[in-house]
């Protein structure tokens, strides 16, 4: 810079620095775009779930009038378990839920109208898989079958509870391992079939 009659001209040296620090200073504001842009990003993949809604079918022991129905559903010892789960993608974006074992836990396919028990003999429809993609709001029934099965004992004792179902999901391009709360507790045991069980609490609330 050169002082000319009192008039400051900028040199190139100083127009140089100029542009330097301001491309420094654009670079700066960028990254910290990208850091803040990729916190949120990545909270919101991470904070997605799936939450389950109503029981669409359950079959097993029969609840007596006397006693609350606080469990997801009881079944016996030699009951073949089958319960059909609605589940739903709250956020808003779209979620790929992958099941932990397909053979226990699996998902109808994805249709237009709301989720509900399609299959008419009361067993998962044969296109039932482990793997869904749920757009935002989108739900399906998800089918429980004999999630005892790698566990169970001859012992007439053993009850066995299922609370979660555990699960992958996959949403922003972000992956995790999760579980879809069900709303009460699967209950398979006692050494009994459904009916025999619903009988004795209907003979024990008699008493």
């Amino acid at each position: 810079m050169v002082d000319t009659g009192g008039v400051e001209v900028v040199g190139a040296s100083g127009r140089r620095r100029s542009r330097r620090t301001a491309w420094i200073v654009g670079a700066a504001v960028v990254v910290v775009a990208l850091v803040a842009g990729t916190g949120v990003w990545q909270y919101a993949a991470r904070s997605t779930r799936i939450v389950a809604e109503g029981v669409t079918l359950s079959g097993g022991m029969e609840f007596p009038d006397c006693l609350p129905r606080m469990a997801l559903a009881v079944y016996g010892t030699t009951d073949d378990v089958l319960v059909g789960q609605t589940v739903r993608n709250p956020s808003r974006w779209p979620v790929t839920v992958t099941s932990s074992d397909p053979e226990v836990y699996r998902f109808e396919a994805l249709s237009d109208g709301p989720a509900g028990v399609s299959s008419a003999d009361g067993a998962p429809p044969a296109d039932a898989s482990g793997q869904v993609v749920l757009p935002p709001g989108g739900e399906v029934t998800m089918w429980i079958v004999d999630p005892q099965r790698h566990s169970i004992q001859d012992s007439t004792t053993v009850w066995y509870e299922f609370s979660e179902v555990p699960v992958t999901l996959r949403t922003l391009g972000v992956e995790r391992e999760s579980s879809v709360q069900l709303p009460g507790t699967l209950y398979v045991g006692g050494g009994k079939d459904g009916d025999q069980l619903g009988a004795a609490l209907q003979e024990a609330c008699r008493a």
